[in-house]
């Protein structure tokens, strides 16, 4: 058996080592699932590397598993602080806890917060439309989940 801790010691030395930053991992029912990126996006290979690496480390225990190591993919929420770096300047979606919210571009981010500038149209009053810009500074613990606006 692999053991939470254990598994986390290995994958944190392999990010350590070649670059990567962890997201999540994820050890039930039999199924273990390491999911990897790193500033430039994660590649292929370097998944595969990681998949070969526990392999190897664990030899025949991780026998009784199914290993996957992925990318976070474009449709999940933003999890860790290097996810958030990794996408400033890129258009995002904030939901808060209270249910309100943000749509715009992500400006900035500390360990505490975020800021994400929003564009809204509004009628001046002549009824013409004008935008404006307005930034939001969300503290991180008022976050239920933040993804990518992918706009083709």
């Amino acid at each position: 058996m692999i053991q939470d801790g254990e598994l986390k010691k290995v994958v944190e030395e392999l990010a350590a080592e070649r670059g990567f930053f962890v997201v999540d991992i994820q050890n039930k029912k039999g199924k273990i699932k390491v999911i990897i990126d790193d500033q430039a996006g994660i590649k292929l290979d370097k998944c595969i590397g990681v998949n070969k690496s526990l392999r190897s480390h664990f030899g025949e225990r991780i026998d009784d598993y199914d290993l996957e190591v992925t990318s976070p993919g474009l449709t999940e929420p933003l999890k860790v602080l290097p996810q958030y770096e990794k996408n400033i300047g890129q258009k995002v979606q904030v939901l808060r806890k209270d249910g309100t919210d943000v749509n715009g571009t992500l400006l900035d981010v500390t360990p505490e917060q975020i800021t994400v500038e929003e564009k809204k149209r509004i009628k001046t009053e002549k009824n013409k439309k004008k935008t404006i810009r307005e930034e939001h500074v969300i503290a991180l613990e008022e976050v239920q989940y933040t993804k990518l606006l992918i706009s083709f």
